[in-house]
């Protein structure tokens, strides 16, 4: 009995060491940085991960196979919510493009399509003919097309995503905002794979805060 009291004590000494390992792992200010305000989050009883992203972002176009394989692997506590950011008026064009996707329950069609007319295709994506065209290809007739893209709900989404670039710090992309407090940027010695980490060890902060 002595021998398995002390058996078991080690094995859980182990463990503590190895949490306490995880938990300083990723450091505030060299890994993430915490906002100064923290924004709501839009989705209820989940741990929200933003995707801060542009179409026309080179490193969001490598990063868009990555982050939906994350994103189909996540928890279930877990809900990716994709950002297109607006840092001026002319941003709003690409955004609505994603909102109308997603309004149409085809959003990731749409973002792979998009990213490949523009990165792979030279294809500028500044007229609504142009973005017609794309939701031609994904079954969408021009008519039902037009009306969701002008409609009063995603108007609304475009100038949320406006209001939400600026208040998540946005300062480049692809940039992932975890709980609506914690940011983290990809790096050139982090990488995406790297970024992804750090996000899996926010999720688990911010779990943790939520039981306390």
């Amino acid at each position: 009995m002595r021998i398995l009291t002390l058996v078991l004590g080690f094995v859980i000494s182990l463990g503590a060491c190895a949490q306490e390992k995880v938990s300083e792992e990723y450091k505030e200010g060299e890994h993430y940085k915490v906002l100064d305000e923290p924004v709501r989050t839009i989705t209820p009883g989940k741990i929200e991960v933003t995707e801060a992203f542009s179409y026309t972002c080179g490193h969001c176009f490598n990063f868009e196979p990555r982050i939906t394989a994350w994103a189909k692997k996540a928890p279930a506590d877990v809900e990716l919510v994709k950002l297109p950011v607006v840092w001026r008026p002319s941003m709003q064009f690409l955004a609505r493009i994603m909102y109308t996707g997603e309004a149409l329950g085809i959003s990731e069609e749409v973002n792979a399509k998009v990213f490949e007319a523009i990165h792979n295709q030279k294809q500028k994506m500044a007229s609504e003919d142009e973005v017609a065209a794309i939701f031609a290809e994904l079954g969408v007739d021009g008519e039902k097309f037009k009306k969701t893209f002008n409609s009063f709900g995603v108007s609304s989404k475009v100038q949320q995503a406006d209001a939400r670039t600026r208040s998540m710090k946005v300062t480049g992309t692809p940039q992932m905002i975890v709980g609506g407090r914690y940011t983290v940027a990809a790096t050139k010695e982090m990488g995406h794979a790297g970024m992804l980490k750090v996000v899996d060890f926010l999720i688990k902060k911010v779990r943790t805060e939520h039981s306390e």
